[in-house]
């Protein structure tokens, strides 16, 4: 009774208080006006006159800041009482708060999450001075592959003397293995990422060195000073973080380099990963040839320039390019100018990310339906409740209360909810980030970026702001509207059709916007399944255990003695107990090895004279290579260790490329290759099966394989591999004991070569479906939460109705009724609103899963099994979240029903 009459009084106070405002605001317009009217009379202007009333009742600046500051105080203190009486209702019904609270948890934190990563990733500028200037600078040979680009250095030396809309250039090597190095001196040798640079390459991204000093020309030049620069990282765990290493000397591939400087913490170089030394590239002009296209170029635009600008001016300069340097034996500047080089620049942010941005996109729309739902769902709930709370709106009402301090009433009871599920959420999102970025993609671009910043923050607060909204105002608009409607008595709190309807609506798009997810869900499950079924090329992969060694120069100046050193470390490797068979390349399957290059067949000239070849993927292997990694010989035989020895000019080729040229592998057996007029003709030997050495969603490529050791090819008079992938089958595959006795046996050939990329073939193939999978993963998450809340959110209506028709089902059952009508009846109410649903889901899904065809590998973003055993699915879940309602509707006993009427 004491809180009865305590709400009472509260409700008195309230509008006795808004009867005093008014009345105060009446009084001090009289006053004014009847002073104004005097003023007037005494030959006052009508300004003066004004002014003099004002200041005679203290002034009209007082009593606006008097009254606003009442006004505020009013406010306020409505509020807090708003939120006291939400928060006692939620103490008292929690088990609605749990339901609403989670949901709107659930929807929040993973809509967080999600944007936390694109905001990372895709939105957040690049962490330079001015990052919109910063241009990713290429070159694309459009008469061989538009998709290839790449930069040289004879682009680097004319376009940065020549080029009118640049501030800088820079020219660096990343990414590459045969510019990592291997560094000695320490406990251990190791082989560490490197990146090979032009001096202004760092002085481009405007970030100068934590300690010491960047490259200067000097540094750069050939023949200069060999300096190195140290990542803040791999200065900690070397020199534990002492500033007096720099000016100390490491050991760079037998090389004693000066260490120069310390880049700072937050110093990336694009997204390059796991960088611990810069180094210079000392480019020698006078040696510098055209076709050097293995480099990539940065540059910052001058201010104002634009783009397109800067590509009409590298468009100018190629031709200069051309004309400023010879061609390499065995090429001629009329072919090089038939390989048609075009200018290739974008903003250096979109080279970063590539084209992830599309999945991630993917997710966020996914994520932010499961959103909508959960407001659907909260809404849905409120409208339950807000309906059992018609007394109490009407006695508000009754005492005074207008149908804006109502509709404010329930919005900040809603707004409760709304920072309880955010707060939640943020809870939910922290733990869910660090998930998403144990098991992101290895190559999903600006890991470390991803985090609770304050973007995501505030983010999390205008969702649940509009969140809040969303299911906050729908009860104020259907139960706040009219003082009449509050006031009805209790035969008005019925069932009426208008909330009925509402209500439906809210679970008609739950189910539209659940099936769109469990589609979406459904084609990348249907994607996964199709990739797991392609045929790599090769056998047993958990078997393939590989590891890089290198050997330089320093180490190994001839280079006949390469092979003969490498063929040493395959032998001990094949005498570890259990290895079945071993082998080298310069490459393994799915590794992303970049090395396309035109190619001449003798018996096939293209159809206009001069005009370039189509380019293949070249691979460099020893021996048993074929062999080792289970790849089937179609025809001919396999390179051997006198081949390799002896520079015989030999190749093989994979089959598709045998079909395309020669119609069978039988067929090219004895045609002859090579790459300039220059080169030894090469016999193919070989035809091997396909091999899916991209990624596994993409078609094999047409590869071609040479021996390790050769002579007169690609313009050079030896070719030597020096960092190759060493390949051993063995079922102990991953295991540490197999990787000690591999260390054992490299370093009993030479104990200075350290191993790096040491990995098993399942490695890379799981690389290879880690972005569908990683789509697939979160989607799945996304369309099993959507159709967890779709049921409950359906179960939820269907009950309620259930409870409000208790006496209608009664005086049917009564009346004669069976109890399978009943059972009809209710699920017929519940499957209509699943079928518009359906309906609904189905048209948008049409329409939106055509954004997912880029990560749809052998199946249609329309299949028709996906979206018909979806669509199952979901109403078998539907019909059973209906069901227990009805089941419940059945057992309703007529006199219970209708005892209290």
């Amino acid at each position: 009774m004491k809180s009865v009459r305590r709400f009472f009084s509260r409700l008195l106070h309230s509008a006795t208080r808004q009867t005093q405002d008014d009345r105060l605001r009446e009084e001090i317009a009289q006053h004014i006006d009847l002073q104004t009217a005097d003023n007037l009379r005494a030959g006052l202007s009508r300004a003066e006159a004004h002014r003099q009333a004002m200041l005679k009742f203290g002034g009209i600046a007082t009593v606006r800041e008097d009254y606003a500051e009442e006004r505020r105080l009013m406010f306020f203190e409505s509020l807090i009482q708003d939120v006291r009486h939400g928060l006692r209702t939620l103490r008292k019904s929690p088990g609605f708060a749990l339901v609403a609270v989670l949901t709107l948890a659930l929807g929040i934190g993973g809509t967080t999450a999600i944007f936390s990563v694109l905001y990372g990733v895709v939105l957040q500028p690049l962490p330079y001075s001015n990052p919109d200037q910063l241009v990713d600078l290429e070159v694309s040979p459009l008469g061989v592959d538009a998709s290839l680009r790449g930069f040289a250095p004879e682009d680097y030396f004319i376009f940065r003397e020549q080029g009118r809309t640049f501030q800088e250039i820079g020219l660096y090597v990343d990414s590459d293995n045969d510019h990592d190095v291997n560094v000695s001196g320490f406990a251990e040798p190791e082989r560490v990422h490197a990146l090979h640079v032009t001096h202004g390459a760092l002085s481009v991204l405007g970030i100068p060195p934590m300690l010491g000093r960047t490259f200067s020309t000097a540094d750069d030049a050939p023949g200069g000073a060999p300096t190195a620069i140290l990542t803040y990282s791999y200065w900690q765990q070397k020199y534990s973080a002492s500033p007096a290493a720099v000016g100390k000397t490491i050991n760079v591939d037998g090389v004693a380099r000066q260490i120069i400087g310390v880049m700072p913490r937050n110093f990336r170089f694009l997204d390059t990963r796991d960088l611990a030394l810069i180094l210079p590239l000392q480019l020698d002009r006078s040696q510098t040839q055209l076709m050097g296209f293995d480099y990539s170029g940065i540059a910052r635009l001058n201010p104002g320039a634009t783009l397109e600008q800067a590509t009409a001016d590298i468009a100018r300069l190629i031709p200069v390019t051309l004309e400023s340097f010879p061609p390499p034996p065995g090429l001629t500047l009329e072919g090089i100018r038939k390989i048609r080089l075009s200018p290739s620049l974008l903003p250096l942010k979109q080279e970063v990310i590539g084209n992830v941005s599309t999945m991630l996109w993917v997710l966020m729309a996914g994520i932010a339906m499961v959103l909508l739902i959960a407001c659907a769902n909260v809404a849905n709930l409120l409208l339950i409740r807000t309906e059992g709370r018609q007394n109490e709106l009407a006695v508000r009402t009754a005492l005074g209360a207008s149908r804006r301090r109502i509709a404010m009433q329930l919005l900040n009871e809603s707004a409760v909810l709304g920072i309880l599920g955010s707060a939640c959420g943020l809870g939910l999102a922290w733990v869910a980030l660090r998930l998403l970025v144990a098991f992101a993609p290895a190559d999903l671009p600006r890991v470390s970026n991803i985090g609770l910043n304050p973007p995501a923050v505030y983010f999390t607060l205008g969702v649940a702001l509009l969140s809040t909204l969303v299911f906050g105002l729908i009860p104020v608009f259907k139960h706040a509207r009219s003082r009449s409607a509050a006031a009805e008595g209790n035969r008005a709190l019925g069932l009426s059709r208008e909330r009925h309807r509402a209500r439906n609506i809210l679970v008609t798009v739950q189910v539209a916007l659940a099936l769109v997810l469990l589609i979406c869900s459904g084609l990348m499950l249907r994607t996964s399944s199709q990739l797991t079924r392609v045929q790599p090329g090769f056998a047993h992969m958990p078997e393939l255990q590989t590891f890089r060694v290198t050997i330089p120069s320093s180490d190994v100046p001839t280079d006949a003695d390469v092979p003969r050193k490498e063929q040493q470390i395959l032998g001990k490797l094949a005498a570890i107990p259990g290895v079945s068979a071993v082998a080298l390349s310069t490459a393994v399957p799915m590794d992303g090895d970049p090395y396309l290059h035109p190619l001449n067949a003798e018996d096939h000239q293209p159809s206009i004279p001069g005009a370039p070849t189509p380019a293949r993927h070249f691979l460099f292997v020893s021996p048993g290579y074929f062999q080792t990694m289970g790849i089937p010989l179609l025809a001919g035989r396999d390179i051997s260790w006198t081949d390799t020895f002896n520079s015989v000019p030999v190749a093989l080729i994979s089959e598709n490329f045998a079909r395309e040229y020669w119609g069978s592998p039988a067929a090219a057996l004895g045609k002859r290759l090579r790459i300039r007029d220059v080169d030894d003709w090469r016999e193919i030997i070989g035809v091997v099966g396909n091999v899916r050495d991209d990624t596994i969603d993409k078609p094999s490529r047409t590869d071609v394989y040479w021996p390790i050791f050769m002579q007169h090819f690609e313009s050079q008079p030896i070719l030597v591999q020096r960092s190759p992938i060493f390949i051993v089958r063995s079922p102990l595959a991953g295991a540490e004991s197999l990787l000690s006795q591999i260390r054992q046996a490299v370093w009993s050939i030479d104990a200075s070569l350290p191993l790096a990329g040491v990995y098993t073939m399942n490695h890379y193939y799981k690389a290879s479906m880690a972005r569908a999978s990683f789509t697939l993963v979160m989607l799945g998450i996304a369309g099993a939460m959507a159709l967890i809340l779709g049921a409950v959110g359906l179960y939820g209506v269907i009950a309620y109705s259930v409870s409000q028709r208790t006496r209608e089902i009664g005086i049917r059952v009564a009346l004669g009724a069976e109890r399978k009508h009943v059972l009809s009846l209710v699920l017929n109410e519940g499957l209509l609103v699943v079928a518009g649903g359906l309906a609904i889901g189905l048209a948008a899904s049409l329409i939106l899963t055509r954004f997912l065809a880029s990560l749809l590998f052998g199946v249609s973003p329309t299949d028709p099994l996906t979206f018909a055993a979806v669509a199952v699915l979901l109403a078998a879940v539907a019909l059973l979240a209906c069901y227990v309602p009805a089941r419940r509707a059945m057992r309703v006993d007529p006199m219970l029903a209708l005892r209290y009427e």
